[in-house]
């Protein structure tokens, strides 16, 4: 079934771009200084025109590169945001799961008599065809073995976009 999206979820795909930003980002950077260490090595040579149009000529291909590499890791959540739709299928809950965890860091366990004890928490799980999905709690107490859930996707990305009680 298709559904139209929410602003919350062209919220969270619009989220998801942002390793590509950054990583294209790093990359037009690491290029910019390696063209600014070429012609800052060159410059004591008398042709000086010809080492700057060097540096830009690297600087330029690094912008084409970086600007590629963030067409490729966002290009797919720019197409669902565009195509303004998400997909619902229905699936089972296998079983429930609820532990005690810890959050990592919190704690100082060490041989000093100021020992931390490292924070915990209660982890909510869906087993749902054999794979833990993490929920929060309004939905796992709502939910029981069982059960049918609405997950929503992206169609482009494949994205999941939230789990609902049907």
């Amino acid at each position: 079934m298709r559904l139209r999206l929410t602003e919350k979820d062209i919220k969270e795909l619009k989220y998801q771009c942002r390793m590509g930003y950054v990583l294209s980002a790093m990359i037009f950077i690491l290029g910019t200084f390696i063209g600014g260490a070429i012609y800052g090595l060159n410059i004591n040579t008398n042709s000086e025109g010809l080492n700057l149009e060097i540096d830009l000529l690297i600087a330029l291909g690094f912008l084409i590169i970086s600007f590629f590499v963030s067409y490729i890791m966002n290009g797919k959540y720019y197409s669902d945001i565009r195509n303004n739709e998400k997909i619902s299928e229905t699936k089972i809950i296998q079983r429930k799961i609820d532990k005690k965890d810890y959050e990592a860091g919190s704690g100082n366990m060490t041989t000093l008599s100021h020992n931390n004890p490292m924070k915990e928490f209660t982890r909510y799980d869906l087993i749902i065809e054999n794979t833990k999905y993490r929920v929060d709690k309004i939905l796992f107490d709502i939910c029981a073995d069982g059960d049918e859930v609405l997950f929503y996707y992206a169609p482009k990305s494949k994205y999941l976009l939230s789990i609902e009680k049907k």
